[in-house]
């Protein structure tokens, strides 16, 4: 064969190849750009994980998106931000779920498989809280002693008395004083939102008075110290709690006297100011009816008066702050719950909220129980979460309750109810 018919044969076989190749790559099926389904998208993680997943493509900016199941291990995970380019996954169940992406460009749509395969967690997870992040409690009756607070004490040493009494399976109580005091917790795993059932629990000390407290389930009373609780989850993925925050919408706060972006202000009393004593029941005395006074953006003031119905600290103010002259609150402001059923001032019960917050039902009871899906963003609207990862609670009420005193939140642990078994639905 002479050297112009062996070039000449190269040729056409490199061109058959070439041809050959093209039509064997399986067309605009497997163009993540064009019509058809695509191969699938495989993502692994471990269970109590959020995870972001997304499909391989290069739409434009305008692309709409919507994800749908196509077939899952287990009903107990949840997937949000559905018509978005990248969905949130989250998961209590091992196994493989997949889903599909329509992916609509230019008038085009295309369907893309993501699949997530969900393994065991590689450490054993605590079912309570890992550690608290910040302790800020109002001024109140139980402030020093709940945890022990001592004179000069600095605000990290109380910090970690803090995590000392609550970050450990039988936690120890704690107390956030008057309006607004709060906490803030995380775990070492993300809770997981899971569809129609509540999802974690605060631990608090209220109580039912009545020996039948299902006997009228609209009117519960006893104890009921609500905290209003936030959550976050850690989206920056830094494991701090410094993400946007949502609050928990109980039912106090679809109630006509709520107040929302309340603030109050509390001044440090002079310590050489001259008691107000006055009024009691029995042997409880009030030392001082003007003991610590606040007021707030609603055009009104008043005093946290000083009692000496338990026995604690006599001084209100955290030890801690005492160069600070005020400190300034905001949140949600439940309306009243404390009623002075004697009539004579001696005996006084705090109605129930019917759910949504801390230390308002006892915590055996299911309204103790917390739902994700009650949280709303700042302007009061509803929000998906796939999980979250810290838990913010203040208390939510101004309110003076006889001798009992201000209203006061305490907590004492929280409880991821998947992680310990519980199967509480939401109603």
């Amino acid at each position: 064969m002479n050297q112009k018919l062996l070039k000449y044969y190269r040729v056409l076989t490199f061109a058959f190849l070439a041809f050959s190749l093209v039509n064997c790559s399986g067309g605009d099926n497997d163009n993540p750009d064009s019509g058809g389904e695509t191969a699938t998208n495989e993502f692994k993680t471990t269970r109590f994980a959020i995870i972001s997943l997304g499909p391989k493509t290069t739409a434009s900016a305008n692309a709409l998106y919507n994800w749908a199941v196509e077939s899952v291990s287990s009903e107990n995970y949840s997937l949000v931000n559905t018509t978005s380019k990248e969905a949130l996954f989250a998961s209590t169940a091992e196994g493989t779920y997949t889903f599909k992406v329509a992916i609509t460009d230019k008038g085009t749509t295309q369907t893309q498989k993501v699949t997530v395969i969900v393994t065991p967690e590689t450490k054993e997870l605590k079912t309570f809280i890992s550690k608290v992040f910040e302790f800020k409690p109002a001024p109140g009756q139980f402030v020093n002693d709940l945890p022990v607070a001592n004179d000069g004490d600095s605000e990290d040493r109380i910090l970690t008395r803090a995590n000392s009494y609550l970050a450990k399976k039988n936690g120890d109580l704690i107390s956030l004083g008057a309006f607004g005091g709060y906490v803030v917790f995380g775990f070492d795993h993300s809770i997981v939102n899971l569809k129609g059932k509540r999802d974690f629990r605060v631990l608090g000390n209220a109580f039912w008075a009545d020996a039948n407290p299902n006997q009228n389930a609209e009117l519960r009373g006893g104890s009921s110290e609500a905290g209003v609780i936030m959550v976050s989850y850690d989206k920056n993925k830094n494991g701090l709690p410094d993400d946007e925050w949502y609050e928990i919408e109980g039912a106090g706060h679809k109630m006509e006297k709520t107040i929302r972006n309340y603030e109050i202000t509390y001044y440090r009393p002079d310590p050489n100011k001259i008691p107000v004593p006055g009024g009691g029941t029995g042997t409880v005395t009030f030392t001082d009816l003007e003991y610590i006074y606040w007021k707030d953006n609603q055009g009104r003031d008043g005093y946290l008066a000083q009692n000496n119905a338990y026995n604690h600290s006599l001084e209100y103010w955290p030890k801690w702050l005492k160069d600070q002259a005020s400190i300034t609150f905001k949140g949600t402001r439940l309306p009243d719950n404390a009623v002075d059923e004697s009539g004579n001032g001696s005996y006084y019960v705090q109605y129930a909220f019917l759910y949504g917050y801390a230390d308002n039902a006892p915590n055996n009871d299911d309204d103790s129980a917390i739902d994700i899906d009650w949280a709303i963003d700042s302007t009061g609207k509803k929000i998906q979460l796939p999980a979250i990862d810290f838990v913010k609670v203040y208390n939510g009420l101004n309110q003076q309750a006889g001798w009992l005193g201000e209203t006061s939140t305490e907590i004492m642990g929280a409880t991821d109810l998947h992680l310990s078994g519980e199967n509480i639905p939401t109603r």
